[in-house]
């Protein structure tokens, strides 16, 4: 699949803009190269470069992929405002609140960033595909995910299942290890909402990619009622 790349400047505290100033940021102050965190990451040091440079978009999965392989909480650079795990604790996401950050294929808005090491990961997410070629690999993650569609019609496309489609009211659970993608197939872009389990959102230890990439074998899309 060909790359897609747009500019960065998605507004709120997590824009495109400061997610890349907080990774270079949390890089330089450790002394590391950007070969170095591209070898623990996985992700090509020029794409870390230009996401650091504020010259392309990241990704949720992207981001989260780096944060893992730094073992970095997700929140730290979404929001470095968040608060640390304490018992009894809350969160409260306000209408004209949450840190929005975008990609080619979603636009992203995060709630509950005022917390980290939270097993659960609530987006907002604003669905921008059109088709699967917008893509150019699998989203993989370790856990569970729960998708819920706000407004808007989607086709999910998976590496086991013929393509789903799922209209505004409706919601699917699934395992997110396997390759998963959405696809906005109404006039309007869709609008869903995502809570991934993180299992290993308490861990201190180094880990593995939480996202990682796979190589796409998307089916055709099955015909549907709706």
């Amino acid at each position: 699949m060909a790359s897609k790349e747009t500019p960065a400047g998605m507004k709120g505290d997590g824009s495109a803009g400061q997610l890349g100033r907080r990774l270079r940021s949390w890089r330089t102050g450790r002394g590391m190269t950007l070969a170095a965190v591209s070898q623990k990451t996985g992700v090509a040091s020029s794409s870390l470069s230009k996401i650091e440079n504020e010259q392309v978009s990241v990704s949720y999965h992207t981001l989260k992929r780096i944060c893992d392989g730094l073992d970095i909480p997700i929140e730290e650079i979404i929001n470095p405002d968040h608060k640390k795990f304490a018992p009894g604790r809350r969160s409260i996401t306000r209408a004209a609140d949450g840190s929005e950050f975008g990609c080619p294929q979603y636009i992203y808005r995060a709630h509950a960033t005022d917390m980290s090491k939270k097993e659960m990961i609530p987006l907002e997410m604003t669905v921008l595909a059109r088709k699967p070629e917008d893509f150019d690999d699998w989203n993989k993650h370790e856990g569970e995910e729960f998708v819920y569609v706000l407004s808007g019609v989607v086709d999910m496309y998976t590496e086991f299942y013929a393509p789903t489609r799922l209209v505004a009211g409706e919601s699917l659970y699934f395992d997110s290890a396997m390759g998963h993608m959405f696809i906005s197939v109404s006039e309007e872009d869709a609008r869903i909402l995502s809570i991934c389990y993180d299992p290993r959102a308490h861990m201190q230890d180094d880990i593995l990619d939480f996202f990682r990439a796979g190589r796409l074998n998307v089916q055709p899309l099955a015909d549907e009622s709706v």
